[in-house]
Formats: structure tokens, C-alpha cells, sequence
């Protein structure tokens, strides 16, 4: 479908020491969807993201990126960006210099980064930390440049490796509720890992719940995307419905998780 930004078909992975950390997964992202991945430690969810975003390749099945290999991402329109769990920032580089980065690399002139810089850091509500170092900035206010750092390339597939895991509950609420409004204002696809149940129905349109012992997905669950992600819906029953529904099919996977570990023993 001309709708489809990624698609896997039996993409597995075997690590040169012999562990088996994927079998094989199918999955289909859509435009405009945000897509959680969840699952015990060891499920392979931060593998397969790395696998998404070509860091390194399958043993076995096949990845497309808009119907095409890896060699059409990069142009127009087909660009993908990946934040990291921590925000790794230059500590001898302004926030500004910092978000432009991706720009200079791909040989922007400077007064075109440094506007799409500011334009970057204003979405993430730091319009005014531009000339700050990283040292003076709190951790959420990091990751947020580091999130700014992502969208400065305007991509159309984002990836993000448990970005608010280090965070307090109350930044990390604030910084998912940002998301959610900048993912689902602007239709950004974006892919999740996290291992915190309720932020993943908080953030989510599609929560791919993983088990272990291979890595694989266990169950998959769509939540309605037209929901708005504000504190009222996390103070909602619907919220507290669809986090209870998760967290059984959590305990699941992670049973059948054990079982897989115990029949390998």
C-alpha cells in the first residue's frame, strides 16, 4: 500500500555468538501511526529498532522502507531519524550547534541550520536555550534537544530507543504528552521501545507487546488514534481499561518467556 512506511516479513536475527535474539517477525507500519514496542527485558525490542533503522542487518527475512531496501531512505521524503536512550550530546557545543549537527553533516549552509535549529528546539519548547551548553540544562531538557536534534531533519519515520527511561514521572509525563502532540498533530510514524507499560497506552496508537527466549511478537493491540494524549485521558477510565488489558497480555508474554528460558536450560 502506498500508505506503508515499514514493512518486515520474517526478519530474524542471530548474533555471531550463536544466540538466536529475533525469530521471525512480521510486521507493517503505516503512516502516521505511533507504534510501541513492549516486552520483558531480553525480548529484543531495542534489536529489532536497530534492525528498523539498518544499524545492522537481519540473518534471515526482509526489510522495506516505503516499498523499496534500505538505498531509498535518504531521499525526499524518506528520511528517518533515531533518538537514542541517552541524549548524547557535545558537551563543548551550544544547544543550537548541537540540534544543528544532522544539518552540517548533510552540508546545509549555516543560516539555513541555524533557522531550522531554532525552528526545531521552538517545537520542543526551547526556543530560548538555544546558545545554553548541555551542562546547564536539566536531563529533561536534554533529551527534549535531543528530540529537537531528530526533527531538525524533518523525518518521516522516528525512532526512539526508551528516550524518557532516566527521567522522574512527572518530566516523563510531561515530555510524553509533548510527544504526543508533536507526533500526532504533525502524523509523524514513529516506533517506541519502552519498558513502562502505561506510557506505551498513553503514547500509542499500536502496542506490540514482545516475549523472549527468541525475541518475537507475542500479541498486538490498536488503540483509537483519534484519543487525545493529555492528562485527562491518563486520568480516564478508558486509560486505566487499556492499561489493564496491556499489563495481562504483558504477564504473558513474560510467562511464556520463562517457559522458552526454562526449555532451553
Amino acid at each position: 500500500m502506498s500508505d506503508t512506511v515499514l514493512s518486515l516479513d520474517a526478519v530474524e536475527k542471530v548474533f555471531p555468538n550463536g544466540v538466536r535474539g529475533l525469530a521471525p517477525v512480521d510486521l507493517t507500519v503505516r503512516a502516521g501511526e505511533f507504534v510501541s514496542l513492549i516486552g520483558p527485558s531480553g525480548c529484543g525490542k531495542s534489536t529489532l529498532l536497530k534492525l528498523i533503522a539498518n544499524l545492522h542487518g537481519p540473518s534471515a527475512g526482509s526489510l522495506r522502507w516505503w516499498g523499496s531496501d534500505f538505498r531509498g531512505v535518504g531521499q525526499k521524503g524518506r528520511r528517518l531519524a533515531f533518538v537514542f536512550q541517552d541524549a548524547t550530546l557535545m558537551p563543548w557545543a551550544n544547544v543550537g550547534r548541537n540540534v544543528r549537527l544532522p544539518l552540517d553533516l548533510m552540508g546545509v549552509d549555516r543560516a539555513s541550520g541555524d533557522a531550522r535549529a531554532r525552528t526545531a528546539l521552538a517545537r520542543v519548547g526551547l526556543g530560548h536555550a538555544a546558545e545554553r551548553y548541555p551542562a546547564q540544562l536539566s536531563g529533561g531538557m536534554r533529551m527534549r534537544v535531543s528530540i529537537a536534534r531528530a526533527l531538525v531533519t524533518e523525518p518521516d519515520l522516528l525512532l526512539m530507543d526508551e528516550p524518557f527511561g532516566a527521567l522522574d514521572e512527572f518530566t516523563r509525563n510531561r515530555l510524553d504528552e509533548e510527544m504526543a502532540r508533536l507526533c500526532y498533530q504533525d502524523g509523524l510514524t514513529t516506533l517506541f521501545v519502552t519498558h513502562a507499560l502505561h506510557e506505551a497506552a498513553f503514547l500509542s496508537s499500536n502496542v506490540m507487546v514482545m516475549a523472549a527466549h527468541p525475541g518475537r511478537i507475542h500479541a498486538r493491540y490498536a488503540i483509537d488514534r483519534t484519543i487525545v494524549r493529555d492528562e485527562a485521558f491518563r486520568l480516564s477510565e478508558r486509560f486505566a481499561e487499556i492499561s489493564r488489558e496491556l499489563a495481562v497480555l504483558l504477564e504473558a508474554a513474560s510467562h511464556e518467556s520463562h517457559l522458552a528460558a526454562e526449555m532451553q536450560t
